[in-house]
């Protein structure tokens, strides 16, 4: 339980091309982005936050305490309901598309599977919602701290805020927001380029959801023989390390 918030890495400022940029678990197809979930993004979202109010000296705003002390609560939350739930490829786009890749509460751009009651991956059982409502649902289930999960926080404070250097990429509270937008543009390159090696058409008014379907459906078993890929070819395996 404890990877997303601690995760061991060979040095500083540590990334892995098509892995979450958080937990470095590696990323399905359909995924646009640089992280796993939107739990992960929000962990190295809140490390990046408070490695800057430590450094700043806006920790000791009472305020300032009061929104990490929140978000820490949100953050084991999610992250305890969240764990288990690795949808497929196929499921998450035939939700997102099932629901015209609007939030099933409000209506507004929606960002997150959710599972409406218990774990079940029954497609019945999910349900696409924006941050905003995924935020309130979780928020309806806080629960005190309990010793685990203080543990769990108090390693991510020593393994990514106390250091100097930050351990992943991701933790680059002076850099990160110069650098992300170049790493998810090679994504897209190199998945653009996995379509092209099966012979798909690439329409630029495709959806990236249509996209990640039209790939499942080539490389399904019963399409040719062998099973299906879920994530991005790798030609080498990438180790980025930014230059201080």
């Amino acid at each position: 339980m404890q990877a997303p918030f601690v995760v061991e890495v060979p040095h500083s400022r540590y990334f892995l091309d098509d892995h979450c940029a958080n937990c470095l678990d590696e990323l399905n197809i359909d995924i646009q982005g640089l992280y796993c979930s939107t739990w992960c993004q929000e962990i190295a979202a809140h490390v990046r936050y408070v490695r800057r109010v430590f450094r700043d000296g806006r920790f000791l705003d009472p305020e300032v305490q009061l929104a990490i002390k929140t978000k820490n609560a949100f953050l084991l939350l999610g992250g305890y309901r969240s764990l288990g739930r690795r949808l497929t490829p196929r499921i998450r786009t035939e939700i997102r598309l099932r629901g015209g890749g609007l939030c099933q509460q409000c209506g507004k751009p929606g960002v997150e599977v959710d599972h409406i009651a218990g774990n079940s991956d029954d497609p019945a059982n999910l349900q696409l919602l924006c941050l905003d409502c995924h935020h309130a649902k979780t928020s309806e289930n806080f629960v005190p701290a309990d010793d685990e999960s203080r543990a769990l926080l108090l390693g991510m404070m020593d393994a990514r805020v106390a250091p100097e250097e930050p351990r992943m990429l991701a933790d680059d509270e002076s850099n990160w927001n110069g650098t992300w937008r170049t790493l998810q543009a090679a994504r897209k390159e190199r998945f653009l380029e996995m379509l092209r090696a099966e012979g798909i058409r690439i329409n630029g008014k495709d959806s990236h959801a249509d996209r990640v379907l039209a790939y499942l459906n080539a490389t399904r078993p019963d399409a040719r023989s062998g099973a299906s890929r879920r994530q991005l070819p790798h030609r080498r395996a990438t180790h980025v390390r930014a230059e201080t």
